[in-house]
């Protein structure tokens, strides 16, 4: 059976697609026992999102299995690491994932891996695959020959300049039956529709009501005047979650607003304050985590120890200080290495966060990258000089955040030659 792909815009349905394929799929051969639907994404926001659609088919509940790429092809290079080096393939660190993910193409690339990739998982769902680096691909091009692939993208909405062109599309278009989406389902605003099209076509933009673009004046404070929008705007909007959405946090614009909001009413209408919080990255949230625990570069198992002692309200050090202990009972290790307990730090931050269930907040800020796969009822973009990028990246990063709201979108820019440059006007 060929891979099948579904390529749209934000919000055209390809997720709802990709279920409705794949439920008739089941429907029609079934499911053996021992056979389970395999779903990937690369970011756990996507993951989230499939699980819980995967869990809405009928028929579906317990025979499916969603997580990352990067989860499936750690837990692949582990089941088959005596292959792995067999092979000459040297083994990667825990948390060295872009290693993890080139060994596991390699493996996938033997029958024998291909044949247990088929017998356990003769369905396959991958969404946002436009954000699938090299070796990413590999590996979903090398499970479509073993196994039936239902496929979603938007080349447009990849943000990393490196993907450049897609990876995904030099083998993409010859493998697979096309089914281009052109119909928005996310809204049915108009503005919203022809702000988001006229960003995504290199057009300019026209400011209205429903999307709005408020611009600095000069002889305002830096984030009284573009606060107090906020603070109207989040009074105005007649319920709905509101998300404050920014393309870089670099010069403290974004969050110069963002805490004034937060720290006193504005305005002629005294609207505010409001709870507005920061989400952190990942990655942040580790380095963070890791900084804290001050941990000697070798030190004796009792040393390591006494250090994790002084955080363990944390769950994650919990499960570091439980993974310590058993390797000195089981092993007899007595001194270890900082850079192993930091990898293995780093996966089980992974796994928990692979694990967690997400609510949204009734008020949240956070990076545009962070916001990809979400939607919510408003939006506001705080657009800064620091944005980063060609004229290609910054209309990216701007449809991407348009294209996360379903009912409003503010967009608040630093200066008015921001606002007369692209990706507001056509280059």
């Amino acid at each position: 059976m060929p891979t099948i792909a579904f390529e749209g815009p934000a919000g055209t349905g390809k997720t709802y697609n990709l279920m409705k394929r794949l439920a008739d799929a089941v429907r029609e051969q079934g499911l053996q026992p021992h056979e389970r639907v395999l779903a990937l994404t690369y970011m756990h926001g996507s993951r989230h999102r499939l699980a819980t659609r995967l869990q809405e088919i009928d028929g579906l509940a317990g025979k499916f299995h969603a997580t990352t790429l990067d989860s499936f092809a750690y837990h692949l290079c582990r089941r088959w690491s005596p292959l792995a080096k067999h092979l000459g393939q040297t083994i990667p660190a825990d948390g060295d994932y872009d290693a993890i993910c080139e060994c596991a193409a390699a493996l996938l690339k033997r029958p024998v891996v291909k044949s247990w990739v088929r017998t356990s998982f003769p369905h396959l769902v991958v969404d946002e695959a436009q954000d699938l680096s090299t070796h990413r691909s590999e590996m979903i091009r090398e499970m479509a020959r073993a196994c039936h692939v239902l496929l979603a993208f938007d080349e447009f909405q990849c943000l990393s300049p490196d993907l450049r062109p897609m990876p995904i599309g030099t083998w993409l278009h010859d493998d697979c039956d096309l089914i281009r989406l052109d119909q928005c389902y996310r809204t049915q605003d108009d503005e919203l529709l022809q702000a988001a099209r006229a960003v995504r076509d290199g057009e300019s933009v026209e400011s209205g009501w429903k999307f709005h673009v408020e611009v600095r004046p000069k002889n305002r404070g830096s984030y009284a005047y573009p606060a107090t929008y906020l603070s109207n705007f989040i009074a105005w909007r007649k319920g709905g979650n509101v998300a404050v959405l920014t393309p870089s946090r670099k010069d403290g614009f974004a969050e110069g607003i963002v805490d004034l909001v937060k720290s006193k009413a504005l305005g002629k209408q005294k609207n505010g304050p409001y709870s507005i919080e920061w989400q952190q990255s990942g990655e942040s949230q580790r380095k963070s985590l890791w900084k804290d625990l001050n941990m000697p570069a070798e030190c004796s198992i009792s040393e390591a120890l006494d250090h994790l002692d002084a955080h363990m309200n944390l769950p994650v050090v919990k499960d570091v200080r439980r993974w310590i202990v058993r390797r000195r009972s089981v092993s007899g290790v007595s001194r270890i290495d900082s850079v192993e307990v930091q990898n293995r730090f780093n996966y089980l931050t992974d796994m928990r966060k692979h694990y967690r269930v997400r609510s949204e907040p009734k008020f949240s800020a956070m990076t545009i990258q962070q916001a990809k796969n979400r939607e919510f009822e408003h939006v506001v973009v705080v657009w800064p000089h620091t944005v980063w990028g060609d004229t290609e990246q910054k209309r990216r990063l701007l449809y991407n955040a348009i294209t996360r709201a379903i009912r409003s979108c503010l967009v608040l820019v630093q200066s008015d030659k921001l606002r007369n440059s692209p990706p507001f006007v056509r280059e």
